[in-house]
């Protein structure tokens, strides 16, 4: 199971870096156009706004299989052990239920898209599917919180992202 919740993060991750890539492609492209050839890409804006929500999602069940997410350990720093693993309990609980909620209500917001059938303006290409993909991958999010309450090698951090920040 941890296996495949990795391979699954692990994928996600390497889509969004994909649409990453076409993300600053259009970007370029727009800039250079707009700038030097006074032609900008008239598609630019829906599709870098598209690629931006699902470079958000997409890196979700990467950060949360790798404990990447923010968080404040003031109070941790002074309660006992014990303490602390409750804390860290009620924050994954916390962080499973908010995930999970995210992905219902994308699926929802996807399922109304289609069904009034919104298009983006420029280009009239269906949204639904955008972010239908945003909610499969808030949902393997969720999956991978969820996973992380009851199988114990998930909840490790890896050693590159066990660096505190120091401000």
């Amino acid at each position: 199971m941890e296996a495949l919740l990795k391979n699954i993060s692990n994928a996600l991750a390497g889509f969004a870096c994909v649409i990453l890539v076409l993300v600053m492609l259009t970007t370029f492209a727009d800039v250079l156009g707009r700038y030097f050839f006074n032609a900008p890409v008239t598609f630019a804006v829906e599709m870098i706004q598209l690629g931006m929500g699902l470079l958000v999602l997409l890196g979700l069940a990467i950060t949360t299989l790798e404990r990447g997410h923010i968080a404040v350990d003031i109070a941790d720093t002074l309660a006992p052990p014990r303490v602390r693993r409750m804390f860290a309990l009620f924050a994954s609980l916390c962080g499973a239920a908010f995930i999970s909620l995210i992905a219902w209500r994308l699926w929802d917001r996807a399922m109304n898209f289609r069904r009034d059938g919104l298009a983006t303006d420029v280009l009239f290409v269906q949204i639904w599917p955008v972010v239908a993909l945003m909610a499969i991958a808030a949902a393997m999010a969720a999956a991978v919180a969820i996973a992380q309450l009851f199988i114990p090698a998930l909840t490790k951090k890896t050693p590159e992202f066990d660096v505190d920040m120091e401000v």
